[in-house]
């Protein structure tokens, strides 16, 4: 990476936005590397209207599957919200948890800290004002607000969108594309394309020695949450003891650890635990103690809901008859009031006075406190004619001045009963002891007549009933009694509760029940009745919560009960399901043995159920696979494992099938002048070692040797599996074949140990593959003239100085892939045209490839003379290929 490299967190999955000014090109492959180095998976080559020629190159150096190219056009003019927005959630979809690159062209350096700015703050729209400006210098200060307070503002309404729509070039849009990339089978000696196990995993070759094969893969550590906490991290160095200054920019090349991945799953079974993960006797108890949970549950619930049913219905039965009981005799009482009071009006009236009457009336009703005639002048009250119970007033420290202060304090409300007829009034607040007052108008005298009379007979009759609470209330919502004093002394106004305005807008003077909820959301049960006397009525109320408190307290108590019956249930059941869970656990410790390959299992059966039989055939099942396991062992030594397992399965019979496959042959350069100068034994023993390093590089690439021809190998790619990298993985192995020979030969050399040269011939071509033979003795090979066209062309690896060749049929489907020199055309036996034939120098994308033969025999220690051979070998090889000009 170039020093002027920036980097700065980006998205919410921990990856990092590095930018770079853009060249015209990737230097060389060391550059991808160093991309690679820091977790760089996705490049974004960024340009404007002028276009960029980076782009053709980057297509052509980078492979799909390990990294992704975005394109992304910058517009002339300012660029819009939406865009942005959805440029940014497209490239932390693609980006994942890996690096992105951002590749900025001069013209554009100013104003992209601006739109990377807003790519940010799309995943981190409440980042702190000023964490910005620390990375980016332009936005210091009143900047970052003036350029990005509206994409801010833009960014927190908007969420992580569900769908990314595309986005269209435009003049005020940025327009973002992801470009395809080429599929490439190695990189630098790591197979990318999709070669996949039977399992479906990637599989990679495990010759990996040589130098020349790096592992790209690698990802910084860096926290998002972190960087914008308030310390600017940078990423960690593999030094623990380095510290890295916290600037925004990077001045050097960032040397970012690599994430350790995670140990891929073993195919091996030896790693099953014996324990498994929901075991048989949880899952019983579960079982039971679901199905007794449900049960008695629903027995509760619903007796607890027939319950509430019926004690509701009894609540509201015990409300409507309180109300009806309250409301008759609350009727009755001020209406003797009133009589009463008419009664004492009419001697005030009378011109010769009350005289001795208004005495004897105070001492006989001694809960009257005032009984007057007032008129209205304007809004005020004016006395006319005012009797005051003075023995009572007395015996209570109090005086005629209070009493009539109290009731010019309520001259207002007293007003009203012009309009109203009559009305109720608590004077309690404005008076020591709890009082109310009845007035009334008498048109003819066109007086208000008003009676202050002591609460406490009132009050003791409405006083709390268990859960049910009476209260008297006026037409103006006033509360007139009730049993708690403090609300009657703080002249509490209830005209806000639903349940008074519907006895207001009731017409019915009968009682009625209704639900309401007051203003702090609790519910009630109310019944109401219309006392037929300025507006008032009672009302009783009952919260809901209390109504079914005690269906509460009998369901917890039912519920405590069924926990206690569960967990005697639960000790019961674990013992019993003992019984059964400890023989299958056993059998399940037999499996995993089986599974390890540890066939001699030592169980019995303990019971004369179906358990027991089933562990008398299991121990016979172990006994059939430990035979099975012997015979696919031993014809696992002798033929592909693959085929052995083909065999066991009878998924191949006698005959063949046509396909189209890859062929390859290899043969030791002077074996027998090799094998003269070494003991039998020897010959062997370097031979097995010969042999077991080449049949890895055949497995690798998916291959199946076919057979041993002595120091010969002969094998085949597509033959029992066929897929659309056959050609592909067939040279790729015998590139890793000539890499693993350079590895076996050294520190060889001498007649003991002497240095192996050996030549490949690989051709393309359709086949008969299948299992030629008799019924006794059958042999799974592919033959056709494609096999013996590729067993000709390894013979021309000597005359041509060489160590792989390919046909033309071969080249056709890898020309793309790797890189080859053309050879003299041949003409062999059985051919009537001439063949072209083609060294293999490397994969096109191995930057340490030989650049031509001269090379290649230089590396491979190949003595070649450059004399023209038009022949080769002995006679009988002179009859099976001729080099022509």
């Amino acid at each position: 990476m170039p020093s002027s490299t920036k980097y700065i967190p980006f998205g919410p999955n921990g990856a990092v936005a590095f930018w770079a000014r853009a060249n015209d090109k990737v230097q060389n492959q060391d550059e991808l590397r160093a991309w690679a180095d820091l977790g760089i998976k996705t490049v974004v080559c960024v340009f404007s209207e002028k276009g960029s020629s980076l782009i053709t190159d980057l297509e052509e150096v980078l492979h799909a599957g390990e990294w992704k190219l975005f394109a992304l056009e910058i517009p002339p003019g300012p660029e819009t919200n939406e865009s942005v927005f959805y440029s940014a959630w497209k490239l932390i979809s693609a980006a994942a948890k890996s690096n992105i690159l951002f590749l900025i062209p001069e013209e554009l350096e100013e104003r992209w800290e601006v739109i990377l700015s807003k790519m940010v703050i799309s995943s981190y729209p409440h980042i702190a004002s000023g964490e910005l400006g620390a990375w980016f210098p332009s936005l210091l200060g009143e900047a970052e607000a003036t350029f990005l307070g509206e994409f801010k503002t833009y960014a927190s309404r908007k969420k992580a969108p569900k769908e990314i729509p595309d986005s269209t070039r435009g003049e005020f849009s940025l327009f973002l594309k992801e470009l395809p990339l080429a599929v490439s089978g190695i990189e630098l000696g790591v197979f990318k394309n999709g070669h996949k196990d039977s399992n479906g995993k990637k599989k990679v070759p495990k010759f990996q020695e040589a130098e020349n094969f790096r592992n790209l893969e690698s990802k910084p550590v860096i926290s998002f949450d972190t960087v914008f906490s308030g310390d600017k991290q940078e990423p960690e160095t593999p030094e623990p003891a380095a510290e890295v200054p916290k600037t925004p920019a990077v001045s050097e090349k960032k040397n970012i650890p690599k994430k350790e991945s995670a140990p891929a799953p073993s195919a091996d079974m030896g790693d099953l635990a014996t324990t498994a993960k929901f075991p048989l006797q949880l899952k019983l108890m579960a079982v039971i103690s679901l199905l007794l949970t449900v049960t008695v549950s629903t027995v509760i619930l619903y007796a607890s809901s027939e319950f509430k049913k019926n004690y509701e219905v009894r609540v509201l039965e015990t409300n409507f008859s309180l109300v009806n009981i309250l409301g008759i005799k609350v009727k009755s009482d001020l209406k003797d009031i009133r009589d009463k009071g008419k009664t004492l009006t009419e001697k005030l009236l009378d011109p010769k006075g009350p005289g001795a009457y208004a005495d004897l009336f105070f001492r006989n009703e001694p809960d009257f406190l005032l009984a007057g005639i007032y008129s209205a002048e304007g809004d005020k009250l004016k006395k006319r004619t005012v009797l005051y119970n003075d023995s009572y007033l007395e015996g209570i420290s109090s005086n005629r001045e209070e009493l009539d202060a109290a009731v010019f304090q309520k001259e207002s409300s007293f007003l009203k009963t012009i309009q109203s007829g009559g009305r109720i009034d608590n004077l309690t607040p404005n008076f020591k002891e709890p009082t109310f007052s009845i007035s009334v108008y008498d048109s003819q005298s066109k007086s208000v007549l008003l009676y202050i009379i002591r609460a406490e007979r009132l009050l003791s009759v409405f006083q709390k009933q268990d859960i049910n609470v009476p209260f008297l209330i006026n037409g103006d919502g006033d509360l007139i009694a009730h049993h708690d004093l403090q609300l009657l002394a703080s002249q509490t106004n209830w005209a806000d509760l639903p349940i008074f305005e519907t006895m207001l807008s009731s017409v019915r003077e009968d009682s009625q029940q209704t639900r309401y909820e007051d203003s702090t959301k609790t519910r009630y049960y109310g019944s109401y009745q219309k006392l037929g006397f300025g507006g008032a009525g009672v009302i009783v109320s009952v919260p809901e919560e209390k109504v079914f408190e005690m269906v509460y307290r009998i369901q917890t108590k039912n519920l405590l009960i069924m926990a206690i019956a569960l967990c005697i249930a639960l000790i019961i059941v674990f013992f019993l399901a003992r019984t059964i869970t400890i023989p299958v656990l056993k059998l399940l410790t037999a499996t995993v043995e089986i599974a390890k390959g540890n066939f001699r299992i030592g169980i019995k059966s303990s019971t004369r159920d179906e358990i027991g039989v089933l562990t008398d055939y299991f121990v016979s099942m172990g006994k059939g696979l430990e035979e099975r396991e012997k015979v696919k062992d031993a014809l696992g030594r002798f033929v592909n494992k693959e085929i052995a397992e083909m065999v066991l399965n009878k998924e191949l019979t006698l005959g063949g099938e046509r396909k189209m496959c890859a062929i390859f042959f290899s043969d030791i350069r002077s074996f027998t002048a090799i094998s003269e100068k070494l003991q039998p034994e020897e010959v062997v023993e370097f031979l097995n070692e010969y042999m077991t390093e080449m049949v890895r590089c055949v497995n690798d690439t998916h291959g199946i040797v076919d057979k041993f021809i002595g120091d010969a190998i002969m094998a085949t790619w597509g033959a029992v599996r066929t897929s659309e990298q056959d050609a592909e993985n067939a040279v790729n192995g015998a590139l890793l074949m000539r890499a693993a020979l350079i590895k076996f030969n050294e520190g060889r050399g001498g007649d003991k140990k002497p240095i192996i040269r050996i030549g490949c011939g690989l051709n393309f071509g359709p086949v008969i593959a299948g299992q030629i033979g008799s019924e006794e003795r059958l042999e799974y090979t592919v033959i056709g003239d494609a096999v013996n066209l590729a067993s000709r062309v390894e013979a021309l690896n000597k005359p041509f100085g060489t160590d792989i060749l390919i046909t033309q049929d071969l080249l056709d489907h890898v020309k793309d892939i790797f890189a080859v020199e053309k050879m003299q055309s041949i003409k062999v036996k059985g051919k009537e045209e001439p063949q072209t034939i083609y060294a293999v120098l490397g994969r096109k994308d191995d930057m340490d490839r030989p650049r031509d033969l001269n090379d290649l025999r230089k590396k491979l220690g190949i003595e070649y003379e450059s004399k023209k051979k038009t022949k080769t070998g002995d006679e009988e090889e002179e009859l099976k290929y001729e080099i022509l000009e």
